[in-house]
């Protein structure tokens, strides 16, 4: 039997009718959905862009610790072998220095309103690492700091290499706190990942409920969202692998691309040599002009280098004043070249600041891959030893490991 219309109502062949506002009601609940997934896709937008903020954040305080603790160490070993005006000016130093460590280690710990850190452990492995027997890493840290703040304590005519107070910073520096330091930072990146991953999951299946009820939706709200998702992701791979006072390659990815070419060069039998640089008396620059000018040099240095090498080299700051670059398909000679370039283009350059202009030399080693090597460090180690060399006869130079060295050496 056909429908009718009777009284403005459908009516099927059963007599059963849908009124106005049956459809009124559909279309509001429809309308209703919409706006809920909406309003579901803005928060949850919100709490990834907080999480990447606040993951980021912690990284970089997690990895700042690192760097803390060697300027602490590093410091008080100036301060034990300077003069007594000099002391007077490492001091402030080495207690701002602490007291930046005590601050960020709390905010690890308590979280911190500013920077966008609630209170409460991030993760129960990262406690496990703070608090448990095997790590104890809250009380390592907190003990180092008490170790630096008893060695300024000490009296000053008793300061010297030998003073068991800087012995004692100085293993806790070495011996305790670093690797445990890049642990913690790393199992803060990892964790992060975890939970935007989680994240990411919910985004999934919100796209897919959404895609299902309009897909205009999906191209006004979620496309821009995963844009931002795939940039703050970039963003923290980025920092964990970039120098934040230069932007160029940290420690970490340069070692990760040298062993990568490593592993190029074995394959295909060809050559490969790694450069090792570092400023000459850069000390006397930061003594002479402050540490903000030795940051710039710094920062000048890694501008004049990524001039004079090639496009196919791998550079990077390894630590403090130290650079090392990665150079494939090249041998010693190449090598030569290449760093004789970069220390003339350094011997020329002018750091300018505060109205002064400051200039530095640099001293390079040249270290390069054997049969037999398992790896890229092993290449690194002879370009350091060529660096020391070059150290001890004269500076502003470039120095090759000597082949009959290898035997004493490797």
């Amino acid at each position: 039997m056909g429908d009718k219309k009777i009284g403005g109502k459908e009516i099927d062949g059963g007599g059963r009718g849908h009124g106005l506002g049956y459809y009124v009601a559909i279309y509001s609940a429809a309308l209703a959905l919409i706006a809920a997934f909406g309003v579901g896709t803005f928060f949850l937008s919100d709490r990834i862009i907080t999480e990447e903020a606040r993951s980021a954040t912690l990284v970089r305080i997690a990895t700042r610790q690192t760097t803390l603790s060697q300027r602490i160490s590093g410091l008080a070993f100036q301060y034990a072998m300077a003069n007594p005006q000099q002391r007077r000016y490492l001091e402030p130093l080495i207690q701002s220095s602490i007291g930046l460590m005590r601050s960020s280690h709390e905010a690890l710990l308590m979280g911190d309103a500013q920077l966008g850190l609630p209170g409460g452990g991030f993760s129960d492995d990262i406690d496990e690492m703070f608090f448990g027997e095997a790590e104890q890493l809250d009380y390592r840290v907190r003990r180092f700091m008490t170790l630096a703040e008893d060695f300024l304590e000490l009296p000053q005519n008793f300061l010297d290499e030998k003073n068991q107070g800087l012995i004692r910073l100085l293993a806790a520096a070495q011996d305790e706190l670093m690797d445990s330091l890049t642990e913690v930072a790393t199992a803060y990146e990892d964790a992060s990942r975890d939970r935007v991953r989680k994240l990411r999951e919910r985004i999934s299946w919100l796209l897919a409920s959404f895609l299902a009820v309009v897909a205009l939706e999906g191209v006004l709200v979620f496309r821009p969202l995963f844009r931002t998702l795939v940039r703050h992701r970039e963003e923290l791979y980025n920092m964990a692998r970039t120098d934040p006072l230069t932007g160029c390659f940290n420690r970490r990815a340069l070692m990760e691309s040298a062993e990568n070419e490593f592993a190029r060069a074995r394959r295909y039998k060809s050559p490969l040599t790694i450069a090792m640089f570092d400023i000459d008396r850069f000390k006397k620059v930061n003594d002479t002009y402050g540490h903000a000018a030795g940051d710039e040099v710094i920062k000048n240095i890694v501008t004049t280098a990524t001039e004079s090498i090639r496009t196919v080299d791998i550079f990077g700051r390894t630590g403090g004043e130290e650079f090392a670059i990665v150079l494939p398909d090249t041998g010693t000679v190449g090598a030569s070249i290449v760093a004789e370039k970069l220390r003339s283009a350094v011997e020329h350059s002018i750091t300018e600041f505060g109205g002064q202009n400051i200039t530095v030399t640099v001293s390079v080693g040249i270290g390069f891959v054997m049969p037999g090597d398992q790896n890229a460090s092993q290449a690194l180690s002879r370009a350091d030893q060529a660096l020391y060399r070059a150290k001890q006869t004269g500076r502003n130079r470039v120095n090759t490991f000597e082949l009959e060295e290898v035997g004493a050496t490797d």
